[in-house]
């Protein structure tokens, strides 16, 4: 049997070191592996909150309580977001899913309109204002009149709405948003989140078969 030389040694040391550097955490497998840790940890806590947190959101696009539901987390100053409100719709649209809509504003007028959108959904018109807040530019820039702005979006904009946008209510509700963005670990919109997948940035038309776990 042959003896291992110096040069069949440093070779199987180097093999170890790499082996070893690879691996730590802070190496590429061991940094993947965090990752891929990371992602199966937030999808076994989506799998056990979604239902709840489903069930206490009204900003919901399309299907009935029995479709799967896809979570979005979104910015309606997002240049991605705005950009997948198309194939979202289509989404919502087919029957075979609802999208439930968590705000995640980035900015103070994307808050102001995050407000005016939980606002609509108490008046049963959320589709129509979240639909208005991603295809327009007028309430972006300048002092927007939120009242007029609901009007437009045919969205009843009454005592109750004014007086919504300021209340207590509301800004708790956007903290809930928030609290559950954190806990998901959710660091970039548009992000979608349903029971089988995760998925961040724009959305494409193949994704729900993705996120639907076809």
């Amino acid at each position: 049997m042959k003896r291992p030389g110096i040069q069949d040694i440093g070779l199987a040391v180097c093999f170890v070191l790499l082996a070893v550097i690879a691996f730590r955490p802070s190496g590429v497998v061991g940094g993947r592996f965090r990752e891929w840790k990371s992602e199966r940890q937030v999808l076994a806590l989506y799998r056990e909150e979604w239902k709840q947190a489903a069930a206490e959101r009204g900003s919901v696009l399309g299907g009935g309580d029995a479709a799967p539901a896809i979570f979005e987390f979104s910015d309606y100053l997002c240049p991605f977001c705005r950009l997948s409100h198309e194939t979202v719709n289509e989404w919502a649209a087919s029957g075979e899913a609802r999208v439930v809509l968590v705000h995640v504003p980035l900015s103070d007028r994307s808050a102001d309109a995050a407000r005016a959108a939980i606002c609509a959904e108490a008046e049963g018109a959320f589709p129509r204002m979240h639909d208005y807040l991603m295809t327009n530019e007028d309430w972006k820039a300048g002092e927007a009149d939120w009242e007029s702005i609901a009007e437009a979006a045919d969205v009843p904009a009454g005592t109750s709405f004014a007086r919504c946008l300021d209340s207590a209510a509301t800004a708790e509700r956007l903290a809930r948003d928030a609290a559950i963005a954190n806990r998901w670990r959710v660091t970039a919109t548009p992000t979608f989140v349903s029971e089988h997948a995760r998925i961040v940035g724009a959305a494409s038309e193949k994704d729900v078969e993705e996120l639907l776990g076809r």
